[in-house]
């Protein structure tokens, strides 16, 4: 064969394989759903009347769309309590608080899969690790545990506390438990009290108590969250606050004190920051491990029931349990507004989809 004819033909080859491959650069991945990119709402409901639901707002904060979950199934009426939303795989799970359930729905279509009731009293939040999942439930009197699911939803054991079961988060392989927090006295004016400062480290593995740990006598336990591996704990007094950095494998832990502002109620992480809540609806940040804010980023409106920070935004509701809540949306950078929004009955929790 000739020389040229060689080359022509390599030519040509190179060419079809350049235009292959510049094709499946270009190619667009279809959408998993409709709700495949933005973020869930949850309305947590009225308590006495079946109004929970679930909002999601778009992305870019330009579509917004009530009431999800019975327009998704049939206009079935989700609950009276939805508690927390928690995420598996392309499965979202709700845990409703009231009636004592958890509804797993296609996290992209917001279609009903599975519906799980076994050994669940009062649930409220709910964790993940390997094959299994973690529940806890707590009726603030006489229930205080944590329940494990197997991914087909079959109920594997509970394991009881003395005192409270609240927040539950899987960090460095772990399941760790909020097991103290709060209680009120008996008589008026009915303060706050600290139930204890304990903190429990479940090992997967066994399904047992790996640790108890235990922190300062300092004001409440508020939250628990886990970011990058490890877990925090924000507790708070009249006085100042502070923020407990558990090692998952150890339980050993460091203490970081927020001088100064008093009675912060919720933690949340977003870009190697901190953001926290106090009772006055000032929202401040701080670097992790770093100084210590001297302002506040924003004050909220009204009544600061659901509170998140999502890829430096700031999503905080301003809550009524008796008609629809509105949420607004800042930048977490300098405080500023985005958005405003109407939701459902008692906004309280903001997750990304």
């Amino acid at each position: 064969m000739k020389m040229r004819k060689i080359l022509s033909l390599v030519f040509a080859s190179a060419l079809l394989f350049n235009v292959a491959c510049s094709n499946d650069d270009d190619m667009i991945q279809p959408s998993k759903g409709t709700y495949e990119n933005g973020i869930f709402i949850v309305n947590e409901g009225g308590f006495s009347t079946p109004t929970s639901e679930v909002s999601f707002i778009s992305y870019d904060l330009g579509t917004l769309d009530n009431k999800i979950y019975a327009r998704n199934n049939s206009n079935e009426i989700l609950g009276n309590v939805l508690q927390t939303i928690g995420f598996n795989g392309d499965n979202a799970y709700l845990v409703s608080n009231v009636p004592n359930k958890i509804d797993i729905v296609n996290r992209y279509s917001f279609k009903k899969q599975a519906t799980v009731t076994a050994n669940l009293n009062s649930p409220r939040y709910i964790a993940f690790s390997g094959n299994q999942y973690y529940v806890t439930n707590n009726n603030f009197f006489d229930v205080m545990k944590l329940n494990v699911y197997n991914n087909n939803n079959s109920f594997v054991k509970s394991i009881n506390f003395d005192r409270s079961a609240e927040k539950v988060v899987e960090a460095g392989g772990n399941i760790i438990v909020q097991t103290d927090g709060i209680t009120y006295e008996t008589t008026p004016p009915y303060n706050e009290l600290p139930t204890g400062y304990t903190i429990t480290i479940v090992k997967p593995s066994t399904n047992t108590v790996d640790k108890t740990v235990t922190l300062p006598s300092n004001g409440i336990i508020r939250d628990l969250i886990s970011y990058n591996g490890s877990a925090y704990v924000l507790a708070s007094s009249n006085t100042n606050s502070y923020i407990y950095k558990i090692n998952p494998s150890t339980g050993t832990f460091t203490t970081a004190t927020i001088t100064g502002i008093p009675q912060v109620q919720k933690l949340r992480a977003d870009g190697n920051k901190f953001y926290f809540s106090d009772n006055g609806n000032k929202i401040y940040s701080m670097n992790i491990d770093s100084t210590l804010p001297s302002a506040p980023i924003v004050t909220t409106p009204g009544n600061l029931y659901g509170f998140n920070v999502i890829d430096s935004r700031i999503y905080a509701s301003d809550a009524s349990f008796t008609a629809d809540s509105k949420v607004n949306v800042y930048s977490a950078n300098n405080g500023s507004l985005l958005k405003s929004f109407t939701t459902g009955i008692g906004t309280s929790g903001f997750y990304k989809n």
